[in-house]
């Protein structure tokens, strides 16, 4: 395998003081690790399914220490380091034996014995991976190695306790994926997405302009061109997918709040249904404006509820999409990177040989991208409507309160009854506002559909992997 054997903003500060209070303080560096790795620098490498390397660009050969001719057909654990938990591999490879790239800190070894970290990217492409690694910088990183070290610990009692590789492995991922819940994760996935696009948007903001060659000419600088244009298409992306986590994280609060009121509020509908029954002889009428008006404020309730699953759904879509662009981000700045070489007369012309293979990764990533647009989207709507509806039926549910109360007054029925209007009323305002909160973030996810033109993007595809072509046939 390539590379790896080697929320509103309220949840967002959330998790990283989380994160920070685990690893007794936020540090982006490498702490105790000597940096290797440049921030602009883009690790390269190619494997076969087994992990046997193909091929590796110089970033990989000079910081690993070992010649290309040791690392071609030699397994990728040759830079593996003892000290990673076998349960990161297990959750690493869970992901990309069902298709889809995956992602992972990773502690390596060079040729001489030292030590040095990569966020590594794997994508499945045709019959083997391809990687892509940048330097961590991210504010999840500290965190993630805290974590390891503890699985580490988790892993050795269990070999202890005469456990197989297999079983020890499954113990470790367990203890991950537990502990990232703790940090606010639903899931690995979601920390996967939220680390790759941290790592991703630090290095944009270091590195920005780290490929512009003004001077550059021929088919390399149009390599370097189509590169730029994706680049900008996809930032355009970035921005409006950060705008989507922080709806998603603000409208997840606030249904769950609504929620909670409208159960409330439903129990204290029972219990006017109940007082109203005390007083049937007198005042038959309000049993049965009692029991029409439970009929509303059931379908809200019922309608909150399956907004709950269906905002983790929309959640863990935006989130798959924010991995899927920050890794199109890598792929494309790596292209830049060979092909930036070439302007500067570091690398022959032949160097660009790679880059149809990230014009495959980019294009099966496109079409990913597509899909998740499709249905974030379509999402969108079905929340929208869904709170739509629970309006609606509180709104009905308002009516048929103001008909109870008026009878009430004028069946005398005030001293019997006066006293569940006040705790009705009071839990009826707050849901109110609530659900005038959720119509709002509503209308704002519609105004926000997800703007995505796989044809442009294929189109600047298909200009790079043309001038790659006639690059490399230049003398």
């Amino acid at each position: 395998m390539a590379g790896a054997d080697g929320a509103g903003p309220a949840d967002v500060v959330g998790r990283n003081e989380r994160c920070a209070e685990m690893v007794g303080g936020y540090s982006a560096g490498p702490g105790g690790d000597a940096p290797v790795v440049k921030p602009d620098e883009l690790f390269f490498s190619t494997t076969d399914r087994r992990g046997l390397i193909r091929t590796g660009n110089s970033v990989f050969v000079r910081i690993s220490g070992f010649p290309l001719e040791d690392l071609t057909g030699a397994p990728h654990s040759i830079v593996r380091h003892p000290d990673m938990p076998a349960g990161v591999f297990r959750l690493l490879w869970d992901r990309l034996l069902s298709g889809r790239p995956a992602g992972v800190y990773v502690q390596n070894l060079t040729k001489d014995g030292e030590s040095y970290w990569v966020f590594a990217t794997v994508t499945p492409l045709g019959d083997g991976f391809l990687s892509v690694r940048v330097a961590p910088q991210g504010p999840l990183f500290e965190a993630a190695k805290q974590i390891y070290r503890q699985t580490l610990v988790v892993e050795q009692q269990a070999r202890a306790e005469g456990l197989n590789r297999r079983e020890t492995a499954e113990a470790g991922m367990k203890h991950l994926q537990r502990t990232l819940g703790t940090l606010g994760f639903g899931s690995h996935d979601e920390f996967l997405a939220e680390a790759l696009s941290f790592e991703v948007g630090v290095r944009r903001r270091l590195a920005s302009t780290g490929y512009a060659r003004p001077h550059g000419q021929g088919p390399t600088a149009e390599v370097l061109r189509s590169a730029g244009a994706l680049e900008g298409q996809l930032g355009e992306l970035v921005e409006r997918l950060e705008s989507y986590r922080t709806l998603c994280d603000r409208l997840s609060h606030a249904s769950s709040r609504v929620l909670e009121v409208a159960r409330r509020l439903n129990k204290a509908v029972g219990a006017a249904q109940y007082a109203s029954e005390t007083v049937v002889a007198t005042a038959p009428v309000l049993k049965n404006v009692a029991r029409v008006m439970a009929q509303p404020m059931d379908r809200a309730v019922g309608a909150l509820e399956e907004l709950v699953p269906r905002l983790a759904r929309l959640g863990s879509l935006v989130a798959d999409l924010r991995f899927r662009i920050a890794l199109a981000h890598l792929h494309n700045d790596m292209v830049a990177a060979f092909a930036a070489e070439v302007v500067d007369g570091l690398a022959p012309h032949t160097s660009l040989s790679e880059v149809p293979l990230l014009c495959d990764a980019l294009h099966d990533g496109v079409l990913e991208m597509s899909e998740r647009a499709w249905q974030v989207n379509r999402e969108l709507h079905e929340v929208a409507a869904l709170v739509a509806e629970a309006g609606l039926r509180l709104e009905e549910f308002r009516k048929f309160l103001g008909q109870w109360r008026t009878l009430v007054s004028r069946r005398g029925a005030g001293p019997a009854l006066g006293r569940l209007l006040e705790p009705i009323d009071d839990e009826f305002v707050a849901g109110w506002e609530g659900l005038e909160m959720l119509r709002e973030l509503g209308r704002q996810f519609q105004a926000s559909v997800l703007p995505l033109d796989p044809a442009a993007l294929e189109t600047w595809l298909d200009r790079m992997r043309d001038a790659a072509t006639a690059s490399r046939e230049e003398p």
